[in-house]
């Protein structure tokens, strides 16, 4: 099971937290990378919330949230990908309060973050969870693009009560972060279509 932490506790990542040596192969991979047309290619990839769920914590109280997105990688990041370049991925979830007169309020909002990399000698991908600072190691990138997009006894309300009557709505959503990536490839990823991998909300009511 992944970790999950408040956003408004969440420290802020590093767009490269690497050694200077693993930074330098990195940068060098990157301007490989800017020679390759599949780098600038339009096709574009996708990430999907699927199976997306709430129920009650037993014991409780409290609601857990379980569900996946679905990820989809474009021939460009996935090229990224296989040449070394670490790709990271965030879901972000939110519990709301709706009104009908007024503008629906945030109660909860969650952050997770992900990050895959491809390591070449052992011929498996790695995927780290950034916020607990645990790593899984995978053969199949669909097994650990999966890993990836897994949502898991996610810890939604901790305890704290909800109003009786009040219409409340789970909102979840991911993305590729693309600043976390080296600087030649983002700055690709800025104006191609084929970087944009951001997902709409997935909606829907919490029922108690």
């Amino acid at each position: 099971m992944f970790a999950q932490e408040k956003i408004a506790a969440y420290p802020a990542i590093p767009a490269m937290a690497v050694q200077p040596h693993r930074l330098l192969v990195l940068l060098l991979v990157s301007c490989v990378l800017l020679c390759s047309p599949t780098l600038y290619a339009a096709e574009t990839g996708a990430i999907e919330a699927s199976n997306a769920q709430v129920i009650e914590a037993d014991p409780g109280p409290g609601f857990l949230l379980d569900g996946q997105f679905s990820i989809t990688l474009s021939p460009a990041a996935k090229e990224a990908l296989e040449n070394g370049i670490p790709l990271v991925f965030e879901s972000q979830v939110q519990l709301v309060r709706a009104h009908r007169w007024l503008w629906d309020a945030v109660k909860v909002e969650l952050k997770l973050t992900r990050q895959i990399q491809y390591h070449a000698i052992s011929r498996s991908y790695v995927v780290k969870d950034i916020n607990a600072d645990t790593q899984r190691n995978f053969r199949r990138l669909a097994d650990a693009m999966d890993a990836v997009g897994m949502l898991e006894d996610l810890l939604l309300t901790d305890g704290q009560p909800l109003e009786d009557g009040a219409d409340y709505k789970v909102r979840l959503r991911g993305s590729l972060d693309i600043e976390s990536l080296p600087t030649p490839v983002r700055l690709i990823a800025y104006v191609s279509s084929a970087w944009d991998m951001n997902s709409e909300w997935h909606v829907w009511s919490l029922d108690r």
